[in-house]
């Protein structure tokens, strides 16, 4: 009797590239070493919107390599200040607190629309102010990125000095987009980063 059967290629038997594999790759180092810079950290003085969106990139460029598209452009900063997410500049500048919203704006939109975000902020405005909101979101994002990137996958407590609808709201908000960065980073490490190499392998 033939076998018909296909024949095992080296390729068949190669190692599977675990979730293990991942963590201890230099993407995985990358966010999970990742700081968000405090309020007091952000640019004391005013900047212009390419001075802004240079900062903003520079600060998310470690986390680059997981999302597609840049972070932040000049068309983007325009649509937020005409759909008030963003206060409008003065004399073409921006000032800290406006740098900080862009900042969340960008974490944001990876896993919200624009009015959901919208949304957000006007319950959080009832209930924080904006140093300390901004701060609460870099701890929650450093916390879950250290808690889903390093071997040790443990979930630190809630950062917030009182657990309150609002802060559970932003803190999912964090874990989803952490977790859409590991999964888009784990295709990426696996392979699986584009169209061409999905076909490939169907």
């Amino acid at each position: 009797m033939a076998d018909d059967s296909k024949r095992i290629t080296q390729e068949d038997i190669a190692p599977t590239l675990l979730p293990d594999d991942y963590l201890s790759s230099d993407i995985a180092h990358d966010l999970c070493s990742f700081h968000m810079p405090r309020y007091n950290e952000l640019p004391s003085v005013d900047l212009y919107r390419d001075q802004v969106i240079a900062f903003v990139s520079q600060v998310f460029q470690p986390l680059s390599a997981c999302i597609e598209g840049d972070w932040l452009t000049p068309s983007m900063v325009n649509n937020y200040v005409k759909l008030g997410l963003l206060a409008s500049p003065h004399k073409r500048l921006y000032g800290r607190e406006q740098v900080a919203r862009l900042v969340v704006i960008c974490l944001f939109k990876q896993v919200l629309s624009i009015s959901d975000i919208a949304r957000l902020f006007r319950i959080q405005s009832m209930t924080y102010v904006s140093d300390v909101a901004y701060n609460y979101v870099a701890t929650e994002l450093e916390h879950a990125l250290h808690a889903s990137f390093s071997h040790r996958a443990e979930a630190a407590p809630d950062s917030a000095s009182m657990v309150t609808r609002e802060s559970l709201l932003v803190r999912n908000v964090v874990n989803a987009f952490v977790s859409k960065l590991y999964l888009l980073g784990y295709l990426r490490f696996i392979g699986y980063d584009d169209d061409s190499a999905i076909h490939a392998r169907s």
